[in-house]
């Protein structure tokens, strides 16, 4: 036995002969819409005969859950002037086979359709409403100016709309987004204002719902302090709890460290905490070999169904050598004894063998003598006087040298007691 339709509603509700109508019906429980099949539609006369429909949709394709139809010339057989008639139609998929309850009327006047209107391009054809937003539809075609300022749309739900700035051949439909309580495709159906004339556009309208982009900030990372390969979590908020976490996908992380590098991150995806928070866990890249202890910031892209999102800040952090960091070292100088006439001349040259140089800010011969780096690697150093010491006296001198301490990340001053140079006079 066939299970019932629920029609939810019918527009226009009193229709001439060959105009077109619009219905919507509830959801069939178990009925996949993509395949169903309308079929058997008929408009049955209170107490006389049953018209059969010939021109209808056969499918829910074009929108959901709703069809169109045009009222039948066989209309014209009847007495006028307006006929009450039942809608019946049945639904058949996958086997089972539903159909309406006789609880759905509409009235048929008893003359033919002459509609004033025509709707030749409706732009644009898709929009996007939320409850704040507006939408101006432009259409084109004939008789506008008979229609009457209100019109509405039909599809998954009646919404009501207004007509502006008409004239014979073109008018704007603004549509609130509040008024739209279903997203999905619509057609306009557009009133006479001297008459009950109705006319559908043939055109569809689609209407979805606009979703602003969350925006996220990142709230905090765990440890703050970093080296190569190690793993971290980030806490990330959004603004917006309605977006989903699943829509959501975190791009590249990259950490800038103060001296101008930059470090890789990868991570795992989003870990969701609450409908607003969630965790990122990380891994910060082993290359390049952070040589320093110094500051740096954390960087993040998203986005959101494909679409790049706001992340409104950047994470403070702190990057050091992978402990324990070793200290500069000079292992050897060339030459550790010079004559005064070589050493004061404008091409003399001191050669430095040893580690970690990059640790090195400035260095200086004995007291007074500020020397210049010229070269430098990380073992290999050569320098050379700012300006040739002519007032040096013959003795042994020491080399001051300040340098950044990769473990504190501050600058400290040191002599080098093991390397000495000697300048004699021949």
């Amino acid at each position: 036995m066939p299970s019932f339709i629920d029609i939810k509603f019918v527009l226009p509700t009193m229709l001439n002969i060959g105009a077109e109508g619009f219905i919507c019906v509830q959801p069939i429980p178990g009925v996949d819409q993509a395949t169903a099949i309308i079929h058997d539609m008929t408009l049955d006369v209170s107490d006389g005969a049953s018209h059969a429909v010939v021109q209808y949709q056969r499918d829910f394709a074009s929108a959901d859950w709703t069809f169109s139809f045009f009222v039948p010339q066989s209309f014209l057989s009847e007495a006028g002037p307006a006929a009450l008639t039942t809608i019946k139609f049945k639904v058949s998929d996958g086997g089972n086979i539903f159909q309406t309850r006789d609880d759905c009327t509409i009235y048929v006047e008893i003359d033919t359709d002459k509609s004033l209107f025509s709707v030749a391009s409706i732009t644009p054809t898709s929009v996007k409403l939320d409850a704040q937003s507006t939408a101006k539809l432009l259409l084109t075609g004939t008789g506008f100016d008979k229609a009457y300022s209100n019109c509405n749309l039909v599809g998954p739900s009646s919404v009501g709309a207004t007509i502006t700035g008409a004239s014979a051949t073109n008018c704007s439909v603004t549509i609130e987004g509040s008024d739209v309580s279903v997203f999905g495709t619509y057609r306009i159906l557009l009133f006479a204002e001297a008459t009950h004339d109705t006319f559908i556009a043939p055109i569809f309208i689609h209407i979805e719902e606009k979703i602003l982009p969350p925006i996220l900030t990142l709230l905090s990372m765990n440890p703050s302090i970093l080296w190569q390969g190690n793993n971290f979590s980030l806490e990330i908020s959004k603004d917006d709890a309605t977006c989903a976490w699943d829509d959501v996908r975190i791009g590249d992380i990259q950490i800038n460290a103060a001296s101008g590098y930059t470090m890789d991150v990868s991570h795992r995806g989003i870990i969701h905490v609450s409908n607003t928070e969630c965790r990122v866990d990380c891994t910060l890249s082993s290359l390049p070999k952070v040589r320093l202890k110094e500051t740096a910031t954390l960087k993040l892209s998203a986005t959101n169904k494909g679409k790049p999102i706001n992340v409104t800040n950047m994470l403070p952090l702190t990057l050091r050598p992978s402990p324990p960091a070793s200290i500069f070292r000079i292992n050897s100088c060339a030459p550790f004894t010079v004559i005064k006439a070589f050493i004061t001349s404008t091409n003399f040259r001191f050669h430095f063998v040893g580690d970690n140089f990059e640790q090195i800010v400035s260095i200086q011969f004995g007291d007074s003598y500020q020397l210049s780096i010229f070269t430098r690697t990380s073992n290999r150093m050569e320098c050379k006087f700012l300006t040739p010491p002519g007032t040096i006296q013959p003795g042994t001198y020491q080399f001051t040298v300040r340098y950044k301490n990769p473990n504190s990340g501050t600058e400290q001053t040191v002599v080098v007691q093991k390397i000495r140079v000697t300048v004699t006079l021949s």
